[in-house]
């Protein structure tokens, strides 16, 4: 596991949808708590493929691997390599640090 937390730099035209994007990252979260229990690996496939793109995508370099992570112990089928990623990707939520640039 990486450090934490991490410093992120993100561009500052973005700072205006940081809420909406952690609101909807902590909902990926529980979105993946729910798969896991019922055992719905394709659904965390999806999810893990998601949370890569959308946070490389906002800038949130360090997701992209936790989202690897979790997709790739969905394909096979590893139910505590996707909660140690999904417990990783809450961690990293709650303890990253934003520094905007121009």
């Amino acid at each position: 596991m990486a450090d934490f937390p991490i410093t992120e730099r993100i561009p500052s035209d973005l700072a205006t949808l940081l809420e909406r994007f952690f609101d909807v990252a902590r909902q990926d979260i529980e979105s993946m708590r729910a798969a896991l229990d019922n055992a719905d690996f394709d659904e965390l496939v999806r999810l893990g493929h998601t949370v890569k793109g959308t946070g490389s995508g906002y800038g949130f370099k360090a997701m992209g691997p936790i989202g690897h992570a979790i997709e790739q112990a969905a394909l096979a089928r590893d139910p505590e390599g996707v909660l140690q990623g999904v417990d990783t990707l809450r961690h990293y939520l709650d303890t990253v640090q934003v520094e905007f640039e121009d």
